[in-house]
């Protein structure tokens, strides 16, 4: 998986369901844009307000209706252990090749190996693990290392903590490059993280820009890149002031593509107030543009 591999949002309808309808339009997108693969369920699909029951109903259909046209990652991250076993054991009954766990922040060492090694048996064939810090380095290098040497299935990892550029290039040095690495949060550090070596990136929407970055980049067509990139910067700059703006504003942003139905988001995100709602229109239609332009060329 060499690309972009978007986290989709979990679309609700009218009535706060699950809207499949929509899930089918987004799969369908994805695909198409040209992704290298998709991750469902995660923090940017507000996994943490889905009962279990929503979150067998999403990895099914998602399944189900992916066909296996690109790999599908299944995230099956949970506060406690027994959901993540459940939820691991969920994805491989339903036909997942590919699942990912957020590491607990409260374990390290061999409680932490030993909470994945118990996630693995029961999983999918490929394990991507999730390093997730809002406040600091996330995971220690020694855990990390310590899990590539024993988990065979472990195949991944996402990179989501402060100062991620070092850590990419710690982590890939140390594994050989032979453990896939990722970014997600911190695109905004794309350009920084394609040199350095980063194989995939986990956004949520503008599949079409970043794909277009991306395969600037490895044409070495590295100009165009860095210009297309900077293009998207101030709307990143906009969504990234809190994970619960991103959410809001791309869901706004897959309501005027046309792919979701609503933009309804879920507890605790709350609604932008005047002056959110207009900064987000006006980069909506400033993304709108620069998509269609790109689709045009």
């Amino acid at each position: 998986m060499r690309g972009i591999i978007p986290s989709l949002h979990t679309p609700f309808s009218k009535d706060n369901k699950i809207d499949i309808d929509s899930l089918k339009k987004l799969i369908d997108h994805t695909i198409s844009s040209g992704c290298a693969g998709m991750l469902v369920g995660a923090v940017a699909g507000e996994n943490s307000s889905l009962s279990f029951e929503e979150k067998k109903i999403l990895i099914r259909e998602s399944i189900i209706y992916n066909r296996s046209r690109v790999p599908l990652i299944v995230s099956c991250s949970a506060k406690e252990q027994k959901d993540r076993i459940a939820l691991s054991l969920l994805a491989k009954e339903a036909g997942a090749e590919w699942f990912l766990c957020q590491a607990p922040d409260n374990l390290s060492g061999e409680e932490l190996l030993k909470c994945f090694l118990e996630i693995s048996e029961v999983g999918p064939e490929h394990l991507m693990i999730q390093d997730l810090s809002w406040t600091d380095n996330g995971m220690k290098d020694e855990d990390i290392l310590n899990l590539y040497k024993n988990i065979k299935k472990f195949k991944a990892l996402k990179i989501e903590v402060q100062h991620s550029g070092p850590k990419y290039s710690r982590v890939l040095q140390a594994t050989n490059n032979q453990l896939h690495l990722s970014g997600g949060w911190a695109i905004m550090g794309m350009i920084e993280a394609l040199q350095r070596g980063v194989h995939a990136f986990i956004p949520s929407t503008m599949e079409i820009l970043y794909n277009s970055v991306y395969n600037f980049f490895v044409q070495n067509k590295f100009e165009k890149a860095r210009n297309l990139f900077f293009e998207i910067l101030p709307t990143l700059s906009f969504a990234h002031q809190h994970i619960d703006i991103s959410i809001r504003f791309y869901k706004l942003l897959r309501k005027r593509e046309g792919i979701f139905e609503t933009s309804i988001c879920r507890p605790p995100i709350s609604d932008f107030d005047k002056f959110q709602n207009e900064e987000a229109q006006f980069h909506i239609e400033k993304i709108i543009k620069l998509q269609n332009k790109l689709l045009n060329n």
